[in-house]
């Protein structure tokens, strides 16, 4: 299980409570006050969890002994604001998936007795006397305190700070609550004579909102999921899809970033329209084409030539897409007799052939696709496609009822009703003969019932949206998940839904909008979030799930034969019999209610990826720390206390004796340094001699070092998959790459281990492949957060917050038809207020009280440097050759005169970097990180930081020091080996406008046996392993 919060009564089972070592000993002496994490977005989320940690942990910022003076550039001490670029905000429960039964995981059974000693090392206590007595707080000396005058006097100054105290202590104020009500006093605009004195009408204010209607109605309760005492009839809680899209649609800093157009054909898949269920479907793609004054639609059969002088081949308009700005025909190809191999020409399908049947190629063979310019288009051809065997058709016409496709190596046909229908035969949709603008929108439907008290009696199903219109950087931020309501105690789904299907029903038939201002058709189709339970892709049964011999296509489920199913099911003469085909087609008893939509089902209900790879994570930990010996425990923790972890990364809970205390996020990151950690200490002795016997007569090998390499080597594969599974952008060689590492992780764990046979989680890698190229990434798939705690009051709240960012973007409310410039305006002088709402973007830039004096490039701005360090504390090995690197740094902006003035250093820097689709990210630059360099003389490489100064010229202009990593071409747990060069012939001083990317990679110190004691590299060793599993989806 994954708990959505640890806690833990046992006082010597902790978290690590340190900051992770640096990759290096940097030549600053000096404490690295870190982790900022770096790549943060522009917007602030609702992430309490990390929150609340970050909040804590970040406190050093605003230390009073900070460093200022007119050589620091100052910035507000905001960093507990900050939330790390993709980070997981809200973690589920998660349970493995379930297909037939449900399937818990093993629960690791762990002597505690035997590790009481690991835990008291943890707390670092060792050496105190438990018994001492010790004053935590207390007054201060009447000494100490600091001059006041007044009726307050020693205490206060004056009845201001009395009175402000009195009221912080009484209800509890935040630091972050109390921040932004000195803003709001100070602002020049405010007027104490404005206050209101009556809090409850501000009650009375909040409808003047441009709120959203919320809807209640009621629905039928359960008696098995609430008390006894319950009712059983409920109110439900929900908004209007159709109001939800048009406050979306009328949302200018919205609908500014919203795609409406063909599908693309890119070479870095990322987006949802780059995937082939957006290309391929009328609803979401371009439908139809003019070529030479005749329309052509997708789903359409044709004839072409590929070039003027070939001959006419007959094909399937699958999509009309866009190509280098261009429109493209993709091109389904259909075979001839004479195009079939040489050993299915039979004499049957010869003479069929004569009578005008030709042959699909199934679409994952090469070259079954091709993108063609329309004007290759010849003509449109009729032909139809025989999905039924009882199918009464001309003679004379043209027919397909078999694909040819290739199964372990041999090429075989199957029947065409073993295939996935073009959208145009199940969704059909005739584009608009008026001159309206055409909005299509891709609804993305997400439900999790989830436990608010971890009890069935208060369990929520939250549903919400997302708009797959929106690019994925803005998708995946919370405040663009959008609260449709949520299912009481005891609802059922498909009860609370039937508005939403209602809705949705109309919306895609199309409706009427004003969008920004202009009369506008909107149609919109659903996508469904795939459950944790049930194979929606095939019909495996359970003893196969792992098998190396599935032939998929024949197994998969497709939409028309389980609508066939469905049907019999239906018209079965007795309820026995019903259920017996139920359970023998692995279906309910009745279509879901999402069926009345036009979809399709299987293929847009997918898996989500990261229930099916944490929990595969999960099971292979537990069984990795169970195979260990209690000496084996003891080394494991000891690494993994003093393992190089990444800097953004929050802290881990102890994987021995918190490991059920889990979460998605904690598998996830792991997993990707799982390897390295086992490398560094793994002997023999450390497993038990049980499982590495059993393994070695699994695997048939003679020698347990044998039996441990292989152990490591499946965790590399675990790795190395979950890599490219949450990889943000594919390519077609990524594609291949990813199917290789799925297959390899699927016969690697199953043969391997018992504990992997027919393992649902691991069944998923067949068609992991499937929908990533239907969704461009697996990313794509599944949604980072999934849980929104709802009830009507915060329904209500919800509903106040969606208004009030309606307004700050600028939005329209169409009661005055007008948008509101005081809400528009109000980020530039109450920023803190309003910049970390998780429904507001942050359009809050960095203050700079020296901005003036900063030099800043099209892409870096706001370079902000913090931490002064004094000259006695700077390593001299770093002024070494300085005046001539400054001067080469200098070059690089152009500047060709070195003042001899001297730098002040810094311990670590901000920036904002702008990236090329003009996202904002926030970076922290330490002394210490690695960073991203790309220069004409070293093209893009990798560095450790080890100074951050500023010098003065005509302006400031900010620096960096680096150690350069240099390739070595050696690899390791198939990661590459780099070399830390620290001698002075490399290039060290940079401009800082040079920096890629922070921490973007992850680094590992390659130690040798005996030769590091914990954190305490042998720098003498300057080999570093690159860690290719490293990825910022979690």
């Amino acid at each position: 299980m994954f708990r959505n919060r640890y806690t833990s009564f046992n006082p010597h089972h902790t978290y690590i409570r340190h900051r992770h070592n640096k990759i290096n000993k940097v030549s600053l002496q000096i404490s690295n006050e870190r982790n900022v994490s770096e790549d943060t977005p522009m917007e602030n989320e609702l992430d309490t969890e990390f929150e609340e940690h970050r909040l804590n942990e970040y406190d050093e910022f605003n230390n009073d002994d900070e460093f200022n003076n007119d050589n620091e550039l100052d910035e507000p001490d905001e960093y507990g604001e900050f939330n790390e670029d993709g980070e997981l905000d809200t973690e589920d429960e998660l349970d493995e998936y379930e297909f037939d039964n449900e399937y818990e995981l093993d629960e690791s059974n762990i002597n505690e007795d035997d590790y009481n000693d690991l835990d008291e090392n943890e707390e670092g206590h060792d050496e105190l006397d438990r018994n001492e007595e010790i004053i935590v707080d207390k007054s201060l000396k009447s000494e100490k305190f600091p001059y006041a005058s007044g009726v307050f006097a020693p205490y206060f100054s004056n009845i201001t700070e009395a009175l402000m105290f009195c009221w912080i202590q009484k209800h509890n104020i935040s630091t972050q609550a109390y921040d932004e009500l000195v803003d709001i006093i100070h602002d020049p605009q405010f007027k104490s004579e404005d206050v209101v004195k009556n809090s409850r009408r501000f009650r009375k204010y909040r409808q003047r909102l441009p709120l959203l209607p919320i809807k209640s109605r009621q629905i039928h309760i359960s008696s098995k999921k609430t008390p006894s005492t319950s009712k059983n009839i409920g109110n439900a809680y929900y908004f209007s899809i159709t109001d939800i899209i048009h406050h979306i649609l009328n949302n200018p800093l919205l609908f500014n970033h919203m795609y409406f157009g063909p599908g693309q054909e890119v070479t870095n898949n990322q987006e949802l329209w780059h995937g082939n269920i957006w290309k391929e479907s009328l609803r979401f793609g371009q439908a139809s084409i003019t070529i030479a004054n005749d329309k052509y639609n997708s789903g359409d059969f044709v004839t072409y030539r590929e070039s003027r002088e070939s001959s006419k081949c007959i094909g399937r308009i699958l999509a009309i897409i866009q190509q280098n700005n261009e429109l493209k025909i993709k091109i389904h190809r259909v075979l001839l007799f004479s195009d079939l191999p040489r050993n299915l020409q039979s004499n049957d399908r010869k003479k069929r052939s004569e009578e005008g049947e030709v042959w699909f190629i199934d679409r994952e063979m090469n070259d079954a696709v091709i993108n063609i310019e329309p004007q290759a288009i010849v003509r449109r051809v009729p032909i139809t496609i025989l999905y039924d065997d009882n199918s009464i058709i001309s003679r004379n016409l043209i027919k397909i009822r078999e694909i040819l496709y290739n199964y372990n190596g041999h090429w075989k046909l199957r029947d065409v009703k073993y295939s996935y229908r073009h959208p145009s035969e199940f969704a059909a949709f005739e584009e608009p003969a008026s001159n309206l603008p055409v909005y299509k929108l891709y609804i993305d439907l997400y439900y999790d019932d989830f436990g608010t008290f971890r009890n069935v009696y208060h369990s929520l199903g939250g549903v919400y949206i997302q708009i797959g219109n929106m690019p994925f950087s803005e998708r995946k931020q919370l405040r663009n998940h959008f609260v449709l309501g949520f299912v009481p105690f005891g609802g059922c789904f498909d009860e609370f839904i039937k508005p939403f299907i209602t809705e949705m029903k109309q919306l895609e038939e199309g409706q009427i909008m004003d969008v920004q201002g202009h009369e506008s058709l909107v149609i919109a189709s659903v996508k469904r979030h795939g459950a944790t339970r049930g194979c929606r892709t095939c019909n495996a049964t359970k003893d196969t799930w792992t098998s190396n011999n599935l032939d998929l296509s024949l197994i998969a489920r497709y939409n028309h034969l389980t609508d066939k199913q469905f049907n019999e099911i239906s018209v079965a003469p007795t309820l026995t019999r019903c259920r017996e085909l139920a359970t023998e087609y692995g279906l309910r008893l009745q279509p879901p209610i999402l069926d009345y939509l036009r979809w399709e089902r299987h293929l847009q209900s997918p898996q989500d990826v990261y229930h099916a790879t944490a929990g595969k994570v999960l099971r292979f930990l537990k069984m990795t720390i169970e195979a260990f010996t209690p000496e084996g425990k003891s080394a494991f923790i000891t690494t993994w206390k003093t393992f190089e972890y990444p800097k953004t990364w929050h802290k881990l809970p102890n994987p021995i004796s918190h490991i059920d205390s889990f979460m998605m996020s904690d598998c996830l990151r792991l997993a990707m340094i799982f390897p390295f950690i086992l490398n560094r200490f793994l002997k023999h002795q450390h497993f038990k001699q049980a499982e590495l016997t059993r393994l070695r007569l699994r695997m048939n090998i003679s020698r347990n070092d044998l039996a441990i390499n292989l152990w490591v080597r499946c965790w590399t594969i675990v790795a190395k998959t979950a890599a490219i599974a949450f990889k943000e952008s594919f390519t077609e060689d990524d594609y291949v790459e990813l199917r290789e590492c799925l297959d390899n992780e699927r016969k690697h764990l199953s043969e391997m281990f018992e504990e992997f046979e027919s393992l649902p989680n691991l069944h998923i890698n067949f068609h992991l492949v499937l929908h990533a190229k239907n969704y461009a990434t697996l990313l794509n798939t599944s949604v980072g957060t999934k849980e929104m705690d709802v009830s009507l009051d915060l329904l209500k709240r919800y509903n106040t917050l969606f208004a009030l960012r309606h307004l700050m973007d600028g939005g329209i409310d169409f009661r005055f038809s007008m948008s509101n410039s005081g809400f528009m305006n109000i980020s530039h002088h109450l920023k803190r207020l309003i910049s970390d709402w998780f429904i507001i973007k942050d359009k809050v830039n960095i203050r700079n009280d020296s901005n003036e004096d900063l030099n800043e490039v099209s892409y870096i701005s706001s370079i902000l440097l913090k931490k002064h360090i004094n000259r006695r504390d700077i390593n001299t090995s770093l002024l070494t050759n300085f005046r001539t690197e400054l001067a080469l740094a200098y070059e690089d902006l152009k500047k060709y005169t070195v003042p001899n003035n001297q730098p002040s250093f810094f311990k670590y820097a901000s920036f904002v970097y702008t990236k090329e689709n003009g996202d904002t990210i926030r970076c922290i630059l330490h002394i210490g990180d690695v960073v991203s360099i790309d220069t004409d003389e070293f093209e893009e490489g990798f560095a450790i930081v080890q100074g951050i100064f500023y010098h003065q010229n005509d302006q400031r202009f900010a620096f960096i020091i680096v150690d350069w990593f240099e390739s070595t071409n050696r690899i390791k747990l198939d990661c590459p080996i780099y070399k830390l060069r620290v001698e002075n012939n490399w290039r060290k001083i940079f401009p800082i406008s040079v920096v890629n990317a922070v921490n973007s990679v992850h680094f590992i110190h390659n130690c040798k046996d005996d030769e590091c004691i914990g954190d305490n590299h042998d720098l003498r060793n300057n080999m570093y392993i690159r860690n290719m599993y490293y990825f910022k989806a979690v």
